[in-house]
Order: structure tokens, then C-alpha cells, then sequence
């Protein structure tokens, strides 16, 4: 349960690694759980039109907790991460996100992630 929590949560900081596994799994599958339950949920008229928007917001809450862990990773506020939503940061700052280092010390967002590495 800590770790489904951990998924939503925008407390904290988190590591390359764990920004990689996030996205792989929270993000990119609740995409294609989306992707794949998109044509059911419209012939369930607007109940399934609420269920996928539903998962598209479940993933989209995902996307953002865990760029605002990695900006705090990297000691800066995680209110960076609706720069998403510019027209070309927007593609670039998820990526951009795998390949920054962290801070080794603690900083004003937490001490260093715990596990799967740095």
C-alpha cells in the first residue's frame, strides 16, 4: 500500500530510477489500460466516457507527482512540473528529468530517495 500511495503522493523526493519504473508502470500503463478499455468504455455511453476520463486523469495525477518528486530531487520546487503544458518544455522536461542527478544530500525537500539505486 506504501507503494501505491507513493505513486500519488507529491511529498518527498525520488530518483532516476524511480522515475523510470513510475513511468513505465503508473504513467505509460494506465495509458494503455486506457488505450485498451477506450473502445468497451464508449459503447457504455457516458458512464464509460467517465471511467476513461477517469483513468486518463489517474494518469496524468501519476505523470505529475512524480516530475514534482524529481524536480524536488534535484532542489527545486515541484510546482515545475505543469511546464508540461509548454509548447516545447513540455515534451522535454519528462525526459529531461531521466538524465539530471539529484542531490547527494539532503536538501529542503527531504534526504536522498532510499533504494533502486541513484
Amino acid at each position: 500500500m506504501k507503494y501505491v500511495r507513493g505513486l500519488f503522493s507529491f511529498r518527498g523526493r525520488m530518483n532516476r530510477l524511480q522515475y523510470i519504473i513510475v513511468i513505465l508502470i503508473g504513467y505509460i500503463g494506465s495509458l494503455v489500460m486506457f488505450a485498451l478499455t477506450w473502445p468497451s468504455l464508449r459503447t457504455m455511453g457516458d458512464l464509460g466516457v467517465f471511467a476513461g476520463l477517469a483513468i486518463l486523469v489517474v494518469a496524468f495525477w501519476i505523470l505529475f507527482a512524480a516530475m514534482a518528486k524529481r524536480f524536488h530531487d534535484i532542489d527545486k520546487p515541484g510546482l515545475h512540473s505543469v511546464l508540461i503544458f509548454a509548447p516545447f518544455q513540455g515534451t522535454f522536461w519528462p525526459i529531461a528529468l531521466l538524465f539530471k542527478r539529484g542531490d547527494a544530500t539532503d536538501n529542503k525537500f527531504g534526504p536522498p530517495p532510499a533504494g533502486f539505486g541513484g
